[in-house]
């Protein structure tokens, strides 16, 4: 839950939050110097969207660069072994770490 959290909503609501700060400044600012309050609606609606979306694609893009495992990794699937479950995993260099498990090399 907390990685959609990171990697979904928050680069997508970020340039609203930063908007929505600084507007609050804005308009505190504003009733004190007895000026015109900026409004909510008047917002740049479009350029925050897009820039939700660019960095939410950055982020996906900095996710595919630095987490997976090493092209040519061998995945060994989940198992039943002497009555528990041994999780699946990725493995370099086509090495199962289970005697028995992976593909048939006879």
């Amino acid at each position: 839950m907390v990685r959609i959290l990171l990697e979904y909503l928050l680069p997508l609501a970020l340039p609203t939050a930063i908007y929505a700060l600084w507007l609050l400044r804005e308009r505190r600012r504003a009733a004190t110097a007895g000026a015109a309050v900026p409004g909510w609606e008047e917002g740049p609606w479009f350029w925050l969207a897009l820039g939700g979306i660019a960095l939410t694609a950055a982020v996906f893009v900095a996710t595919a660069l630095i987490e997976g495992y090493a092209p040519g990794s061998h995945y060994t699937p989940a198992e039943m072994e002497h009555g528990t479950i041994v999780p699946g995993q990725f493995n370099e260099n086509n090495k199962s770490p289970v005697p028995g498990a992976g593909p048939n090399r006879e």
